[in-house]
C-alpha cells in the first residue's frame, strides 16, 4: 500500500493563533484553499484510490478539492479528527500557553506518552484511534489511499505507520498543505517517501501564520 497523508490547510484557527484540537472546527481561511488547489495540482497525475479524511471542514474542505481532479468523493472516518486538548482548547498561543505546551511536548518526548492536558486526550489515546484507522484503510484493499486530517493527529497517525515509538511523534513536522508519503507491506518494512513536503507551495504559502505550527 502506497499511504499518503496530508495536513488540511490553514483554517481560520490556525490564523487567529488558537489552540484548535478537536473541538473548535473552523474552515478554511483563503490561503488555505491556495494551499489545497497547490497540492490538487501536484497529486493530479498521481493514483490515488481513495479519499478519506476527518469530519472535521478544515480537512473535508481540503479532501474535497484534492479528491476532485480524480473524480473520488470523500469518505469522512471520525477516528481522524484532531487531537483533544480539553480545557487548553481555543486558547490563545501566547508567550504563556506556548511555554505550556512546550513543557508537556518534552514529557512526551521523554516517554510520558499517557499524559494529557486537564479534559483532554493523551497521545496513548489518540494513537488507539491512529491504530484503527491503519486497521480500516489495510482491511478497504485500496492501493492509494490518502488520508487528510491534522497536525498533531498526523505526528501520532505516521509514528504508527513508522512503527515507531509514540515519544517520537514531533521528529516530523506537519506544516499546512503539507504531504507525506509511506510504501506498507514490503520486504524492507515500512518507508517513508516524503515527509512534510511542500514542494508544490509558493513562499507566501509556505510561511506559517498565527504563532507555533509545532502545538496544532
Amino acid at each position: 500500500m502506497r499511504l499518503t497523508i496530508v495536513r488540511h490547510g490553514e483554517s481560520d484557527g490556525n490564523v487567529a493563533a488558537t489552540l484548535q484540537g478537536c473541538r473548535l472546527d473552523t474552515p478554511l481561511s483563503t490561503r488555505g484553499r491556495r494551499q489545497a488547489e497547490a497540492l490538487s495540482v501536484r497529486l493530479a497525475e498521481e493514483r490515488i484510490d481513495s479519499v478519506v479524511a476527518s469530519p472535521m471542514v478544515r480537512a473535508r474542505e481540503t479532501a474535497e478539492i484534492l479528491a476532485a481532479p480524480h473524480g473520488l468523493g470523500v469518505a469522512v472516518d471520525p477516528d481522524l479528527v484532531e487531537f483533544d486538548w480539553g480545557s487548553w482548547t481555543g486558547r490563545p498561543l501566547d508567550e504563556e500557553m506556548e511555554r505550556r505546551v512546550a513543557e508537556l511536548r518534552a514529557r512526551w518526548r521523554a516517554g510520558d506518552v499517557d499524559v494529557s492536558t486537564p479534559g483532554g486526550e493523551s497521545p496513548t489515546a489518540a494513537a488507539k484511534r491512529a491504530a484503527r484507522v491503519l486497521s480500516r484503510l489495510r482491511a478497504s484493499g485500496d492501493a492509494a489511499p490518502l488520508v487528510v486530517a491534522h497536525g498533531r493527529f498526523n505526528r501520532i497517525l505516521m509514528t504508527l505507520v513508522l512503527e515507531r515509538d509514540l515519544s517520537r511523534m514531533d521528529e516530523i513536522r506537519q506544516r499546512n498543505g503539507s504531504v507525506s508519503v509511506f510504501e506498507l507491506g514490503g520486504e524492507k518494512g515500512p518507508e517513508a517517501v516524503r515527509l512534510d513536503d511542500v514542494e508544490h507551495l509558493s513562499q507566501d504559502l509556505r510561511v506559517v501564520t498565527g504563532g507555533s505550527d509545532s502545538v496544532r
